[in-house]
């Protein structure tokens, strides 16, 4: 006797997902939080090497920056 022969598949009782309400669970939402701390980092970075005013511009966008996307709604 073989494995299969003495088991049966269940049905399965899952409802069916549709198409869009999968894209819509599994992408996630777009966002420029990503971006805008890039390019506060570059700013804060550029101050290090350049000026310390810019620097702690660039620190301030980074903070902010992070707060924004930490706060974003999903």
């Amino acid at each position: 006797m073989t494995e299969d022969q003495g088991q049966r598949k269940q049905p399965s009782n899952k409802p069916k997902i549709s198409k869009e309400a999968m894209e819509y669970a599994v992408n996630p939402k777009r966002s420029y939080w990503p971006f805008a701390l890039a390019l506060a980092l570059f700013f804060m970075l550029l101050g290090v090497v350049v000026h310390p005013v810019i620097f702690w511009i660039g620190l301030a966008l980074t903070v902010a920056a992070i707060i924004g996307w930490g706060l974003e709604r999903r």
